[in-house]
């Protein structure tokens, strides 16, 4: 199997969450080996690129910031990383005037949508994976994040809320085919309605409203037009999840287990893991890993809760 891009260029129009500026970004198709990387259009063009890379992840405080060797930085990266990956994309040049990636409604659906409306393209190189062969947990007691090997990609999140109306929340699903599209990618950021002036005092969440985040309260959860499944918010979680994994920058081959983690666990872990060395194992993908991974064989039945 062969490493993919989009076949055209998109654009897409939206504020950031957290900076509440109005941003474009122009998705680009890449060449094979070029990875998913990020350009900033206002700053000097030699010092304008950030890798989508775990060693590139600077601050993870409610969203994942990407900054370069000359401190220019791109943050809430990882929506858009989710969808690249849920759709299988290894190579895109993501161009943007701005700091921060648009929140859009939230979640990844819009980007998955344009991705595929885009069209994607097969490269000439061949795919590389990670197999997970070695367990590695990082974390304490109450919050931890864990890989472990696994015949298939998935995710096992559980979070606990007490004293709101989300509760306990658990989900552990195969991120397989169009197993994304159909049940993740439309899932949108949460925060608790308890933190929501506290965090604009602090600078965040300065776009965030309820046309594109979950409201948490005691006894009621506000969303647009309702929730979009009875546990949306660990849905979320997976999303930011795999976003967060795939700053690798191969898919993995194994099960990654969190309770109450977040981005700061995730990179972590991949930090930890790169320094143990012994964690993966770099192999050359197959025709037998085609069920095995997201973003193959994706059907009109998967993308009918993008229409």
């Amino acid at each position: 199997m062969f490493q993919k891009s989009i076949k055209n260029s998109f654009t897409l129009e939206g504020r950031g969450l957290h900076l509440g500026k109005d941003v474009e970004i122009v998705v680009h198709p890449a060449p094979a080996d070029h990875g998913i990387v990020f350009k900033r259009t206002d700053v000097d063009a030699c010092h304008a690129y950030i890798k989508a890379s775990f060693e590139n992840v600077s601050k993870t405080y409610l969203r994942t910031q990407l900054t370069n060797s000359f401190g220019i930085s791109i943050v809430t990266a990882e929506h858009i990383l989710a969808a690249f990956a849920g759709l299988g994309i290894h190579n895109a040049l993501i161009e943007l005037g701005e700091e921060e990636i648009p929140i859009l409604d939230g979640s990844s659906r819009m980007f998955v949508k344009a991705i595929l409306e885009s069209g994607v393209a097969e490269l000439d190189k061949k795919i590389n994976l990670y197999q997970v062969v070695n367990s590695i947990r990082v974390g304490n007691s109450d919050a931890w994040a864990e890989l472990r090997p696994a015949k298939t990609f998935s995710i096992d999140f559980e979070m606990d809320w007490p004293g709101t109306a989300l509760g306990n929340q658990s989900l552990d699903m195969p991120i397989v085919n169009g197993a994304f599209v159909r049940e993740i990618c439309d899932s949108r950021t949460f925060c608790r309605k308890s933190d929501v002036v506290r965090l604009k005092d602090e600078g965040f969440a300065i776009g965030g409203g309820i046309e594109n985040a979950i409201v948490v309260g005691e006894d009621e959860m506000i969303a647009h037009n309702g929730l979009r499944y009875s546990d949306e918010c660990v849905r979320h979680k997976i999303l930011d999840a795999l976003g967060d994994l795939s700053l690798v920058g191969k898919p993995i081959l194994g099960k990654f287990v969190s309770c109450s983690g977040g981005h700061g666990l995730t990179n972590m872990l991949l930090r930890e893991s790169f320094k143990r060395g012994d964690i993966f194992v770099s192999k050359e993908f197959s025709d037998e890993d085609r069920d095995k991974l997201p973003g193959f064989d994706i059907s009109n039945a998967d993308i009918k809760n993008l229409l």
